[in-house]
């Protein structure tokens, strides 16, 4: 899910769009703010939020036309509805009305209109079907059923437990000082996390990408960590990336538990940190996601696979500055 994709011309234009929705409840929040101002900076741009123009939603329509950035207003849309931690219904409106003018169909208004409601069981179970839809439909294309049962099942207590798999993940830990591998085997370890293949209750061989992904990018696996870490998935992630940055803000901002795994937690969202985990992976040159076989690299220096993939360093400056 790239970001940082208006052109100069276009993003007062978005970021103004984007102002409406914030001011749809009556007042522009503190957070709401930031997340403006950090799409600017991220673009490049230097914008006076309180000048921003205020524009209709079918001016937003005539002046970006392009499909893809349609649809990235729609859902940055979304988040600036999240932001202050309240979504209400007023701004839910103004997303709509957003959507419905640049033709775009995104569920995440659905799931905030209940949220604005007070339906928030209803909100996570339509967040879980999405999310279990996205990586289901990988599991189900590669390995059918079975593929299928070992995803989801370490959520029930039915995963699949495989000697020989947990033993080639406990060897990473011989491999040299850091290598992604090594690291990797030094994160899970330090925190007493399950190997695939150790448990019923371990996380599945094709979803260890998230863990991989907090190694890579450089994110704790505190609650303040998991909302970036999930953000920077959401970047790297090519096919439905915005499914898990509405995730994991639902989850760590909004108090809406969708994983399980991880207790909900309130207040968590800095627009700073969570936009930049973004845009860092989407710089990311592979979907991690997808088929990613990280056996290929696990000997390899982890600055070394970093560099590889793309994946800025935690302090990159924005917009980046790409070397001559």
């Amino acid at each position: 899910m790239d970001i940082v994709v208006f052109s100069s011309q276009e993003i007062p234009i978005a970021l103004g769009a984007l102002r409406e929705v914030a001011l749809a409840d009556g007042a522009l929040a503190a957070a709401e703010r930031a997340v403006l101002e950090e799409l600017a900076a991220l673009h490049g741009a230097r914008v006076d939020v309180d000048g921003l123009p205020r524009v209709a939603p079918e001016a937003v329509a005539r002046a970006i036309p392009d499909p893809h950035r349609r649809k990235r207003i729609v859902q940055l849309a979304l988040v600036v509805a999240m932001a202050d931690g309240e979504v209400t219904a007023a701004e839910v409106d103004a997303a709509e009305a957003l959507a419905r003018a640049l033709g775009v169909r995104e569920q995440g208004v659905g799931v905030l209109r209940l949220v604005a409601r007070g339906h928030r069981r209803l909100a996570q179970a339509a967040m879980r079907r999405r999310v279990v839809g996205a990586l289901a439909g990988e599991a189900l294309r590669d390995e059918g059923l079975a593929g299928l049962r070992e995803l989801i099942g370490p959520l029930f207590g039915a995963g699949v437990e495989d000697r020989a798999r947990a033993f080639r993940f406990k060897q990473l830990g011989l491999l040299p000082e850091g290598t992604l591998g090594r690291v990797f085997w030094e994160h899970s370890t330090a925190r007493g996390f399950l190997f695939p293949g150790e448990s019923r209750d371990a996380i599945a061989e094709r979803a260890v990408f998230h863990d991989l992904g907090h190694v890579l990018a450089e994110y704790d696996t505190d609650p303040a960590g998991e909302i970036q870490a999930g953000s920077f998935q959401a970047g790297f992630i090519r096919r439905d990336g915005f499914a898990f940055l509405l995730f994991v803000i639902l989850h760590f901002h909004l108090g809406i538990q969708i994983t399980p795994i991880a207790a909900p937690q309130v207040g968590l969202f800095e627009a700073r940190k969570v936009l930049r985990a973004v845009a860092r992976g989407a710089a990311c040159k592979v979907d991690l996601s997808d088929r990613w076989n990280f056996w290929d690299v696990v000997h390899l220096p982890l600055d070394e696979v970093r560099a590889r993939f793309g994946i800025p360093p935690l302090d990159t400056a924005w917009p980046r500055q790409e070397a001559a």
